[in-house]
């Protein structure tokens, strides 16, 4: 069965905050609304399906003239196990040592394998993965002028579209968590494996990126806007798919422009406290 989900309701745009937001087993309200029971197959089956989707746009893509496939390998087992790794605490309830209402013990495995990753895999520099605080050329000025942009997208979006007073413990959660691991993942690990592949051959503005930064973007998408089970019930929540496409997107020019993480984080941030806090504003 495969659900379309466009029109938001507010009982749609309540799980679709849920799934950008990674709540465990809440609502908007703060009200505890249990998730039904899944089948222990599901944890590999959405991974295994995004990167299935991914496909076409991984064979089209226009590569270097030595490109390696143990790059394409890696990129490919590294979606997978930390998706299964986030997922491990909701699947399999024993495993989630913080007891908490967010998947805090998720994140925490997912930065366990970064970690693992980071440090065992030396084919290419932490460098290279965007650890380090220095900005290619002038770079700095564009990551600017993109973080104010979207601070003050933000800003609009709260005023006209959704904030929340969301409790203490999502606050800190959005601050520690899911904003520096999904770009440690997303636009660090994932994003540097596929730029050892595909060519920088497209431009936006002064921007070149390559195939890899697409590819990054329509996972971001689909990890926040896709639901699949072990019966293949796949059901896509357009506007979060949209959405966070589209700012996977341009997470994914900042850190080809500049090189670092740094902005990528920075913006993740911003996207994610602003409409947590600010109806604790006005």
């Amino acid at each position: 069965m495969y659900i379309l989900n466009w029109y938001p309701n507010q009982e749609y745009l309540n799980l679709a905050y849920q799934k950008i937001c990674n709540f465990k087993r809440h609502t908007v309200t703060g009200v505890i609304n249990e998730q039904p029971k899944k089948d222990k197959m599901d944890i590999f089956i959405e991974p295994i399906v995004y990167f299935i989707l991914l496909l076409p746009l991984l064979l089209i893509g226009k590569k270097k003239e030595h490109w390696g496939k143990p790059y394409l390998i890696v990129f490919a087992l590294y979606l997978i196990l930390d998706n299964v790794v986030t997922a491990l605490p909701i699947h399999f309830e024993f495993l989630d040592f913080m007891g908490l209402k967010m998947n805090w013990t998720g994140k925490i495995f997912s930065y366990l394998l970064a970690t693992i990753f980071l440090l065992s895999y030396k084919k290419v520099s932490l460098k290279e993965f965007g650890f380090t605080l220095k900005q290619k050329g002038d770079s700095k000025k564009f990551a600017l002028k993109t973080t104010l942009v979207i601070t003050f997208i933000m800003v609009l979006y709260c005023v006209f579209i959704g904030r929340y007073k969301s409790t203490i413990e999502n606050i800190m959660f959005q601050l520690t968590m899911p904003s520096i691991i999904e770009e440690i993942a997303v636009r660090g690990i994932l994003l540097t494996l596929l730029s050892m592949v595909f060519i920088k051959n497209m431009k936006v503005g002064n921007t070149y990126f390559g195939m890899g930064a697409i590819i990054t973007a329509v996972l971001f998408g689909l990890w926040h806007g896709l639901n699949v089970t072990s019966d293949f019930e796949i059901s896509m929540n357009w506007i979060p798919f949209i959405y966070t496409g589209i700012m996977g997107f341009v997470l994914a020019l900042v850190k080809e422009r500049t090189g670092s993480l740094l902005f990528p984080i920075i913006i993740n941030l911003i996207i994610n406290i602003l409409p947590n806090t600010m109806g604790y504003v006005f």
